[in-house]
């Protein structure tokens, strides 16, 4: 029983005085450094001074010592020994043991690398030239405002750039720059740019109607400003054959969604249905019941039958019905 007691005082002892035990370091100096520049999110007493110490473990053990969170890239924090001594009496260094040298007070900057415009700039015009993929369009750009530089951790720097959207916002392209130090993203900013691409592209030569089929002469190649549309014609032939979905009047910039391939087969053109199996083949005679172009899928009647069916244009008088 007495036993018992012993042990278990000796065990009470333990707990309670173990905050009071410190590990000391005997012949051990600190010099803190006046300035001094880390890279990262995190400053060690390694970080601020020099450590000098007989025993290795010791001065490995000082050089671990966690003062505190580094400053943003490019801000510095100021520190003084008195909390310098107090973080590593609370990570279990006993400051008394140590010879203190050097300043008392320590300004610690972030490391950090600094982007102009300009260079942003560059980013930019490599990624619209690489868009654009026509070494003979003339290329402007310039930003809508003068941005700060942009300031990020130290390290390799690289920048992914990316358009926003397709549309402009007052005339202005939205470009979105991705920066990466050491393979990793540490930031994104949205910079405003306004794009000149001046390329030959087709317009209307003259007025064109409601439904009309495009042929050569009514179309002309300009140079104009057509900025990041990926949605305007550059050739004749790309608009040969299809049709206006609108009026359009003379010199207009063909794009896109003006135009559209004309029906092959019209609503209420008596057709050819075909019903094929690897072991059959049927044909009867329909009606379309609505436009369509080769390759889509379009409603049908059965002359016969009066039944309706969904088929799919062969051709300007075939339909072919899918299993």
């Amino acid at each position: 029983m007495l036993r018992t007691r012993k042990t278990l005082f000796w065990c009470i002892f333990v707990i309670f005085s173990a905050p009071l035990i410190g590990f000391t370091v005997e012949k051990t100096s600190v010099s803190m450094l006046e300035n001094s520049y880390v890279n990262g999110k995190e400053i060690y007493l390694s970080d601020v001074a020099r450590i000098d110490a007989l025993e290795q473990t010791a001065k490995d053990k000082l050089q671990k010592v966690f003062i505190c969170r580094s400053a943003e890239p490019g801000s510095s924090v100021t520190l003084n020994i008195s909390y310098i001594k107090s973080r590593a009496k609370q990570q279990g260094i006993i400051p008394e043991s140590i010879s203190w040298n050097g300043s008392n007070q320590i300004t610690v900057e972030t490391k950090s690398v600094s982007l102009s415009m300009q260079e942003i700039q560059s980013s930019a015009e490599a990624f619209i030239m690489d868009r654009v993929g026509n070494t003979s369009a003339k290329i402007k750009i310039q930003p809508v405002y003068d941005a700060k530089p942009i300031v990020l951790p130290y390290g390799k720097i690289s920048v992914r750039t990316e358009l926003v959207s397709p549309y402009t916002v007052n005339d202005n392209s939205l470009l979105r720059f991705v920066f990466s130090v050491d393979g990793c993203e540490c930031e994104k900013q949205i910079i405003p740019f306004k794009v000149e691409v001046i390329r030959e592209v087709v317009v209307t030569a003259k007025d064109v109607d409601l439904h009309k089929v495009l042929n050569t002469d009514d179309m002309a190649i300009v140079s104009q400003n057509v900025g990041l549309s990926s949605n305007v014609f550059y050739t004749k032939d790309e608009l040969i054959g299809k049709r206006v979905k609108r009026v359009v009047p003379k010199g207009t910039l063909i794009t896109s969604d003006m135009v559209e391939q004309p029906p092959v087969i019209k609503l209420g053109d008596l057709i050819i249905i075909v019903v094929e199996s690897p072991y059959l083949k049927v044909t009867a005679q329909g009606k379309a019941m609505e436009n369509g172009i080769c390759g889509q899928v379009i409603k049908v009647i059965n002359t016969s039958s009066m039944k309706e069916i969904q088929a799919k244009i062969v051709d300007g008088k075939t339909v072919k019905v899918s299993f």
